[in-house]
């Protein structure tokens, strides 16, 4: 291996005398070989694993199939099952390091495998299984993880002398550290007494960035914003100033070391940052020093490998002034760091707990032939060109790329709104951390007699609650809840009148703060409701709708990352936020959603990675001209289609060129569609749509791509969200342009400054027959309708969808105004010059005031329908509107049906 090949960051912080471990073990990454390049490229000295990396693994992809299904003939058990696969994949990674092993002389290369959490509190269940998993692992290399609670501490210090190599966990406390060190030298000195080598190595595991999540709560609780994010590194450094304090300057030691005994390195762990106030590699260039470990997430590693920036030994820093700081403003650390080893022993419990569940699920599917996460038919000439972008991703290391944050995946470096748009990767690791902070929100709301919550946002803020909303129904454990996006006053007053007014808590989403909508549902129900105690502000740092929630004393103001576009936000506090108030399982959520990061993780190979191979196949498919993606997606979830909508639009329509998704489309024989089309079905496994089934097979048999990915209901949403960024993000990729950005978006909202200013204006609403003439793919007519939410108006568009496909082959979308201009809106200015138009509004005339304003609701929406339309034609759009009579939506569009079936 070429020097040039080594990252010079990671290097750098190895030669420093910290050893890089990897907080993450899968099978792939040992028998792709990825493994053994990351210690050659990457200067990975160890791995690290525990029940919630190998089951996001066994979950999140297909390389324990084979293995589950021999098991399940054996008749094992789920722990039995999770014993085999865990030994086995701990022994070929310890087989894989074993060089590193060797070349340090027993320092590094060592492998760790955690015994059951639910041991914590048993020595002697302790000392079994560590026993069983010593034996069974038969390797020099690997390290038994023990707990350092107070039955683990006897069983840590028996471990060592027996001979085991021992990885203590779960390490929060300095006082704690100090017992765990005595517990090491108590071993090697009886190891001693009774002539037996010294040479045993153990790692004290101490978590970080847990303490500043803990802390920075209480912190900001007292109002001392000041001291964030400082916990962390001074407790560690704290805990390093013991080890040195022991290893270096006592007596104790110094004669086991003159005997060959090796120091007990400090191993930092938890070092992804929670929190997007921090820098990805603050706890990693924060404690670099001699003589110690830094085992990292992927992501973490990764972006060290990009962006890591240290000066010395910055582990020797004094902590005192840090510490005395915290204490002086009220931070009690012995209390933090007794609870938060009360809850890392309940997270492991339940890591376990989920881990076995997960195995039994997966060895069910195995041996009952259930489909894998994804499977594809394409024609023949599709083929080789998807598999030429596929290959080509895995050669360019787009993967891995994407993780490393390099902006350079999609354009040169310093483009804007790349670098500060990916926050999206590791939201849900961040969300976690607040989970208690929303239970006890979404509890105290509950408490006060709030029964109703009404969000008022738009795109990005709205789109992802909806499809809670719509995917779970009403919740008895939650409260009701209801997404109003839109400024059609005839919905206002509908809202307004569905809620009880008094009970209500409306939560205003919006990131920058800025945008007219939800500021404008703000200040109407503001004006009907002026209690400061029913709104939430959901909203970015520093924005003025933070400004707004402080003056008007809202409840709560939830400060998402700012480095999370609107459209990748379904994760963070403006999808969560919502949903946990309506009773959603968000914890189950984010775990989903970590199972397909864990997927997206895998840089072994393209084909193994599911959201890399997607992304790369719509992106080739698009190329080819099968620019139309069309959803089919099963009940419970149909509504997924209209989040994934503005995703894929959003990002991909731009330049010319794009991919039009198309939610809830009528489904047709194969025959009625033109050569533009690619159908994904989201197939619900555990309750398939037949219908959908018979459907997507007959595309496929009719010569069109179709893609189908295996889902499990909704609680399978979070893992369906992060594949679709993913995937998405790839595409981009493969369409050579910037998925994160919205260059047309801006000229809608200049385009309804413009007519609000002007007041109403007549307008050319154009020739519906001209509209139509010589309609054929790849044009597709995009439907966009000014008008209230109403079913028999949905059920109308169906039918006016369907005819227009029967009768040209075309694609057909359908969005509610202003809604799609945050959603399809992009790529109807940006994408591909084949659309027409059809914008449908109607002539009613109530209204809906916004107080402080000139205008109505009435107003602002004609204002943004003349917008749009403008903005189209200056595009040279063909578009044309048709006004419809208030009181008969439906029928108004089944006449415009009928003119079409009768040409």
């Amino acid at each position: 291996m070429s020097v040039a090949a080594v990252n010079e960051r990671l290097a750098a912080i190895t030669a420093a005398g910290t050893s890089i471990w990897l907080d993450q073990l899968r099978r792939s990454m040992t028998l792709s070989g990825e493994l053994a390049r990351m210690i050659e490229e990457d200067s990975l000295r160890g791995v690290t694993s525990n029940p919630a990396i190998f089951e996001k693994a066994i979950l999140g992809s297909s390389d324990y199939d084979e293995a589950l299904a021999a098991a399940a003939r054996e008749g094992l058990s789920a722990r039995e099952v999770y014993r085999r696969l865990a030994i086995e994949d701990v022994q070929a990674a310890a087989d894989v390091l074993r060089g590193v092993y060797d070349e340090t002389g027993g320092l590094d290369g060592y492998v760790s495998l955690e015994v059951a959490p639910r041991l914590a509190g048993d020595t002697e269940g302790t000392l079994e299984q560590a026993r069983l998993y010593w034996g069974l692992l038969d390797r020099p290399n690997v390290m038994i993880k023990i707990p350092a609670t107070e039955a683990g501490l006897p069983a840590i210090e028996q471990a060592l002398y027996e001979g085991m190599n021992v990885n203590v966990t779960l390490l929060f406390s300095v006082a704690w550290y100090r017992r765990v060190m005595d517990a090491f030298l108590t071993a090697m000195e009886r190891r001693q007494a009774d002539g037996l080598p010294l040479d045993r190595h153990s790692v004290a595991s101490f978590f970080v960035s847990r303490v500043d999540t803990e802390v920075d709560k209480r912190l900001e609780a007292l109002g001392r914003e000041d001291l964030l994010g400082r916990a962390g590194l001074a407790n560690a450094r704290a805990a390093y100033a013991a080890f040195k304090e022991v290893f270096h300057g006592g007596e104790r030691f110094a004669a086991l070391k003159a005997a060959g005994c090796p120091v007990q390195r400090p191993l930092w762990a938890s070092t992804g940052v929670k929190s997007p106030r921090y820098p990805e590699t603050l706890y990693v260039d924060g404690l670099v020093g001699a003589e110690s470990v830094n085992t990292m997430p992927l992501p973490t590693l990764l972006a060290a490998a990009s962006g890591s920036t240290f000066e010395g030994n910055t582990v020797e820093a004094d902590p005192e002034a840090d510490l005395a700081a915290l204490r002086e403003a009220g931070i009690d650390l012995e209390d933090v760091t007794d609870l938060l080893l009360e809850q890392g022993v309940e997270v492991f419990q339940v890591a376990m707990a989920k881990l076995l569940d997960g195995v039994e699920r997966r060895r069910e599917a195995v041996v009952t032939g259930r489909p894998g996460t994804i499977e594809a038919d394409l024609p023949p000439e599709a083929e080789k060109p998807v598999a030429e972008a596929v290959a080509r991703a895995g050669e360019q290391e787009v993967a891995r790329r994407i993780w490393e944050r390099d902006v350079t995946v999609w354009a040169p470096e310093g483009t804007p709104e790349i670098a500060n748009r990916l926050g999206w990767l590791t939201i849900a690791d961040r969300m976690e951390e607040d989970l208690d902070t929303l239970k006890a929100f979404v509890q105290q709301a509950k408490d006060d007699g709030l029964t109703d919550a009404v969000v008022l946002g738009m795109g990005g803020s709205s789109l992802g609650p909806e499809v809670f909303r719509r995917s779970y129904g009403d919740n008895v454990d939650g409260l009701r809840l209801h997404v109003l996006d839109t400024t059609d006053p005839l919905e206002v007053r509908k809202v307004e009148q569905a809620i009880p007014l008094e009970t209500t808590l409306f939560i205003v989403s919006s990131k920058s703060g800025g945008t007219i909508e939800p500021n404008s549902l703000f200040k109407h129900f503001w004006g009907l409701r002026p209690e400061g105690s029913q709104f939430v502000a959901v909203t970015d740092p520093d924005t003025s709708l933070g400004k707004v929630a402080a003056e008007h004393g809202f409840r709560h103001t939830f400060v998402n990352d700012p480095e999370i576009g609107g459209r990748y936000s379904v994760l963070s506090y403006f999808g969560l936020v919502p949903a946990a108030l309506a009773g959603v399982d968000v914890e189950g959520v984010l775990h989903a959603s970590e199972v397909a990061e864990q997927n997206c993780e895998d840089l072994s190979t393209a084909q193994a990675n599911s959201g890399l191979w997607l992304g790369a196949t719509l992106g080739a498919l698009a190329k080819l001209g099968r620019d139309k993606l069309a959803f089919v997606i099963d009940a419970p979830i149909e509504a997924f289609g209209l989040w994934a909508e503005q995703l894929v639009a959003e990002s991909t329509g731009k330049q010319g060129r794009g991919v039009l998704p198309i939610a809830d489309e009528p489904l047709h024989g194969p025959e009625a569609y033109g050569p533009d089309r690619v159908f994904v079905h989201v197939r619900n496994a555990d309750a398939p749509d037949e219908r959908h089934e018979q459907a997507v097979a007959a595309l496929a048999q009719g010569g069109h791509p179709t893609i189908t990915v295996h889902a499990h209901g909704a609680g399978d949403l979070g893992r369906l969200f992060f594949f679709s960024e993913f995937a998405t993000a790839v595409a981009g990729w493969a369409l050579e342009i910037n998925p994160f950005d919205q260059p047309n978006v801006q000229e809608a909202k200049d385009n309804t400054a413009k007519a609000l200013e002007a007041g109403e204006q007549a307008v050319d609403e154009g020739d519906l027959a001209q509209l139509l003439d010589g309609l054929a793919p790849p044009n597709y007519v995009a439907i966009m309708g000014y008008l209230p939410y109403e079913e028999a108006v949905d059920e109308a568009i169906a039918r006016l969808r369907a005819a227009l496909t029967r009768r040209a082959k075309v694609a057909t979308t359908w969005g509610y105004g202003p809604r799609f201009l945050h959603s399809t809106g992009q790529y109807h200015k940006g994408g591909p010059a084949t659309g027409r138009f059809l914008q449908l509004v109607h002539d009613g005339s109530e209204d809906a005031d916004i107080p402080g304003e000139s205008y109505g609701f009435r107003a602002l929406v004609t204002a943004q329908a003349d917008g749009d339309l403008q903005t189209l034609r200056n595009h040279d759009l063909p578009a044309v509107r048709v006004r419809l009579d208030a009181g008969d939506l439906a029928g108004g569009i089944d006449r415009i049906t009928a003119r079409i079936e009768g040409n």
